[in-house]
């Protein structure tokens, strides 16, 4: 990339911070859109979280609540993190010994003690199922097992995601109760991508991130419906994951509060890789979580 064309994407970028991307094909109005940025109200958000907070090739959800619904947000997301970095891990993802550093846990309550804040985000679980991790949850065409392997993601939805989502849940409850403060925690399960061999090429080194497993276990594109196919089967992940999201709702009633994300990006123009909006479905993602913000806030 030139200088000439960096400087030109980073005018775009600050255009973009002042205008919100055209939803009305995702039947935002316009009305719609004033009404919602126009609410006195603003809150102080504290969040954490994987590439759909910190998306360094566009805006993300993170970027919108910020910059456009004009809610003060306190980001420590990374792209790339992973369930185990971000409850478990070191606050540097290279570093594969908590011991070399705080967690990203320890930084979470850390931010709250600091200073006050009206509500926790969350964003996890994608980048634990994408990429190489995706192998092993797809059994070969060949085979007519049913897809993905049941067993193995019950495990690990049910089992490895739960457990993470309950320790990130009960301490900073916890931390809450010591502070005195109310800290609602906010959490979401993305949407259905389209996993049709697109990566990030802008960085030309980020993903695809199912590619290669469908290639490998004989789920190639070259008839019209098997992208539909390969869809069907991430879909039954997606569904999974916002399944167990739903009932930690309800464990921690008045507490836990889940986005609905669900169908809110149908279309494969509304995605700009197999893992990521283009800039307008992240606006239009980040409209529901402001529309949340408001009912339970």
């Amino acid at each position: 990339m030139t200088p000439q064309e960096r400087l030109a994407r980073i005018n775009a970028e600050l255009a973009a911070d002042d205008q919100m991307p055209s939803l009305e094909s995702l039947g935002i109005s316009s009305a719609a859109l004033a009404e919602a940025t126009a609410s006195p109200k603003k809150f102080r958000l504290l969040a954490d979280g994987d590439s759909w907070f910190d998306y360094p090739l566009g805006k993300d959800i993170l970027d919108y609540l910020n910059n456009f619904f004009k809610h003060p947000v306190t980001k420590l997301a990374k792209a790339g993190s992973t369930l185990n970095e971000l409850v478990y891990g070191p606050d540097e993802l290279f570093e594969s010994d908590p011991g070399q550093g705080k967690t990203r846990l320890t930084l979470v309550v850390q931010k709250l003690r600091d200073q006050p804040f009206d509500a926790f985000l969350f964003s996890g679980g994608g980048n634990d199922i994408a990429g190489p991790e995706f192998f092993s949850f797809i059994n070969h065409a060949a085979s007519e097992l049913p897809n993905p392997n049941q067993s193995v993601l019950d495990g690990v939805v049910e089992g490895t995601f739960r457990k993470a989502y309950e320790d990130v849940i009960e301490v900073l409850l916890n931390e809450a109760q010591h502070l005195g403060i109310r800290l609602p925690i906010f959490v979401h399960g993305y949407d259905y991508p389209w996993p049709d061999g697109r990566g990030a090429v802008a960085l030309g080194i980020v993903g695809p991130w199912f590619e290669d497993t469908f290639r490998k276990k004989g789920f190639p594109i070259s008839e019209p419906n098997d992208l539909e196919q390969r869809r069907a089967i991430v879909a039954k992940f997606i569904k999974a994951l916002n399944t167990m999201l739903d009932s930690l709702q309800l464990k921690y009633i008045g507490k836990v509060f889940k986005i609905d994300l669900l169908g809110t990006l149908p279309k494969r123009t509304d995605w700009a890789n197999e893992l990521h909006p283009t800039n307008p479905g992240f606006a239009a993602l980040a409209w529901k979580f402001n529309n949340r913000l408001y009912e339970v806030l």
